[in-house]
């Protein structure tokens, strides 16, 4: 994984010298700079996977000088995209997935996108043509943002390369974003917090050339795939066994190990089997649990009886008070916007890094593909996802007028298990937890994979009837395949995601006093609710839900600290 940045029409304003020191974390190994003398530059810092030699430095250039290239990700299926240009002609000089994606933009242009199996943030530039390609995977695991604005174009990895290079100015809050984020605990996609800077979409290509305007094209599936009606539970079970096989297979390649972060659940729990029925030798998986945080969800007994059944080399990290006292201002540097969820996370990936991991599996995806929330089990949908969606905290009267008439109207009464699935893989999943955890993985220089978000995995699970999804209760599918490779315990253990407590650690705290936080917030240029603020308080005063506070505490710290 990397970190990368571009810029044209910006002339003397760029600071790239401030952008490649904003994307350090992101690529520890090697970076490096191209500027066309049309006034484009492309930057890049490189976090070594495949190819550790140079052979890999980016940007890279074609041999022809005819494309320049820089790319953030991983693609899985290089091997075989390799063989089919080298049967068309070409040669490659490394092991690179770089420069096979250099060589198949240069062959099929924007009919590779499509091709690729993985994950990924491209910007590919044609110095004849003046013609500039961005891209990013169907889910948008890698992160891509672009600010447009007449004869100026900046796009990076990360919200804090653009400011620093001067591209765009953190003081321009958007305030679309900070309703989004006071509602839903996270900027929902294509807003940033920044004003004029946007997510650039997953699953899309755009091309540019000079003096003419952006065409932007969808490349991924637009529709869930069809219903087949030709499956029973048992097919179902062995269809899904043998693409989650192929998805592990692809996604161990490179030349670092593959590590785990082990919950003591089910999905990271398969993710585990299945690379040791695929690998010999040392697996390392970490897993996090809590000390003195009443309240905190603490699994990691399940997660050792896991790791012993499957002889991994194991290690859990004992959080308490102290830990989150040394570890919150490193999360608000790793978080490129505020996020309520993604402190958790940030302690999970410090504890791969510290273990010495550089690429890890993660089980993300699973719940949103295989039924795993309780609003995905039959009944009226409409009412589970708004009451788990819309909590309406801090934003004003009127967007919570607006916001209270499209929860009465705008989401159909029921939905399919497929139609749940797609609306979570590209909200929640998209907006919340991706951006989190690459944000917090690549601030520690460390790869997450995906493996449950492989495209022919996805694709099977979402053409699944929900008949069988729901056979035999929740995750039907998935408690089928870990029969007799998991522990009792952990096939027979409720649902109960990895929650933080922090309830207590904010009210012992000075650093987190309401009166401080407000005075934060009020340096802003806010459109807050007083009453919705101090109402947060006390109800973390008096029940110890601390979710609601917990939205001001980030956004009022991590405006302060950016």
């Amino acid at each position: 994984m990397c970190g990368l940045f571009g810029a044209w029409g910006w002339s003397q304003q760029l600071d790239t010298t401030a952008a490649l020191e904003a994307l350090k974390s992101r690529g520890p190994d090697d970076q490096g700079e191209f500027h066309d003398p049309c006034g484009l530059s492309l930057l890049h810092t490189r976090l070594a996977i495949q190819d550790l030699s140079p052979l890999g430095h980016q940007p890279m250039q074609a041999s022809d000088q005819s494309l320049v290239l820089v790319f953030n990700g991983e693609i899985y299926n290089q091997h075989k995209l390799r063989r089919e240009l080298e049967a068309a002609g070409y040669n490659f000089r490394s092991h690179s997935d770089t420069e096979v994606l250099l060589n198949g933009f240069h062959h099929w242009k924007q009919d590779l996108w499509h091709r690729l199996e993985g994950i990924f943030a491209v910007a590919c530039w044609e110095p004849h043509d003046q013609r500039l390609t961005l891209a990013r995977d169907r889910f948008g695991v890698k992160p891509l943002l672009w600010q447009r604005k007449p004869q100026r174009l900046a796009f990076a990895s990360e919200l804090s390369a653009l400011i620093a290079s001067g591209c765009c100015n953190k003081e321009a809050l958007n305030p679309k974003a900070i309703e989004s984020y006071l509602l839903w605990g996270s900027v929902a996609a294509p807003n940033t917090i920044v004003d004029g800077v946007q997510v650039f979409p997953a699953g899309h290509w755009a091309s540019w050339e000079l003096g003419e305007s952006w065409q932007l094209r969808l490349f991924s599936p637009d529709q869930p795939p069809a219903q087949r009606s030709d499956l029973n539970l048992s097919a179902a079970t062995e269809q899904t066994r043998f693409a989650l096989q192929q998805a592990v297979q692809r996604q161990s390649i490179g030349d670092r190990p593959v590590g785990l972060f082990l919950s003591g659940g089910l999905d990271s729990g398969l993710l585990a089997a299945e690379l040791r029925r695929q690998q010999q030798g040392a697996i390392h998986s970490v897993s996090v649990g809590f000390e003195g945080l009443p309240g905190a969800v603490d699994e990691t007994d399940l997660a050792g009886q896991t790791a012993d059944a499957l002889e991994l080399t194991h290690q859990r990290l004992g959080i308490g008070p102290q830990q989150l006292d040394h570890s919150f201002d490193g999360f608000l540097e790793a978080i490129d916007q505020p996020t309520i969820d993604g402190f958790n996370s940030h302690l999970v990936t410090q504890a791969a890094h510290d273990q010495g991991m550089v690429v890890a599996f993660s089980g993300l995806g699973a719940d949103e593909l295989f039924g795993g929330y309780s609003h995905m089990q039959p009944g009226p949908l409409k009412g589970q996802l708004q009451a788990r969606r819309l909590k309406l905290h801090g934003i004003n009267q009127q967007s919570r007028q607006a916001l209270e008439q499209t929860r009465s109207s705008g989401l159909p009464s029921d939905l399919s298990l497929s139609e749940c699935s797609e609306l979570e893989l590209r909200g929640y999943l998209h907006d919340t937890l991706l951006r989190d955890s690459d944000a917090v993985s690549m601030a520690q220089g460390l790869e997450l994979r995906v493996p449950f978000l492989d495209s022919e995995l996805v694709d099977l699970a979402l053409s699944i009837p929900a008949d069988l999804h729901r056979a035999e209760g929740p995750k039907t599918l998935l408690r089928r395949l870990a029969r007799n490779q998991l522990p009792e315990a952990v096939l027979n253990a409720p649902k109960r995601g990895f929650n933080l407590a922090l309830a207590p650690w904010l009210l012992q705290h000075q650093r987190f006093h309401p009166t401080r936080i407000w005075s934060l917030l009020q340096k802003q240029p806010l459109q807050l609710s007083r009453r919705s603020f101090w109402g947060s308080w006390i109800l973390l005063r008096l029940s110890g839900r601390f979710k609601p506070y917990w939205r001001y505490v980030v956004l009022a710290e991590w405006l302060a600290q950016c």
